[in-house]
């Protein structure tokens, strides 16, 4: 009979621990994002970085795959993803396409979309390997 009664209570309490939640105020939307077309290379050129999604893991976590990524006003770019295993890197030329950054090479492709909105820019990468491995990232200016 403890027993019973005792997860009774339990019940009851976590009944009303919802019912008060469920009262709360929501948390506030985050902002949304908008996509902007990129019309020319100086709109996005600088220093952009972010985290690594796709890529084999290592060890016990992927956090540490950083990639960093130059884009000069003339459209070349330098970039390198940094792992405990070493550093990738590359050189080369993007195009705008539909108002979107691309580029195209022997070891694969990738296209980047610029977003913004409340005072953020975002330049979201998405790449495809020669070998089928799909890459993404969400790249933020780097100061």
């Amino acid at each position: 009979m403890l027993i019973r009664r005792s997860s009774a209570v339990a019940v009851l309490v976590l009944v009303v621990a919802l019912m008060e939640a469920g009262c709360a105020k929501p948390a506030p939307p985050t902002p949304a994002l908008s996509t902007v077309p990129i019309t020319d290379f100086k709109s996005v050129a600088g220093k952009w970085g972010g985290l690594v999604r796709g890529l084999p893991p290592r060890g016990s976590s992927r956090d540490e795959d950083f990639v960093d990524v130059e884009i000069k006003p003339d459209g070349t770019y330098d970039f390198g993803i940094f792992r405990t295993v070493g550093v990738f890197g590359g050189t080369g030329k993007l195009t705008i396409e539909d108002g979107r950054l691309t580029l195209k090479t022997e070891r694969g492709s990738s296209t980047l979309v610029l977003l913004e909105g409340n005072g953020r820019r975002i330049l979201r990468a998405n790449a495809v390997m020669a070998n089928g491995l799909r890459l993404s990232s969400d790249l933020t200016p780097l100061r």
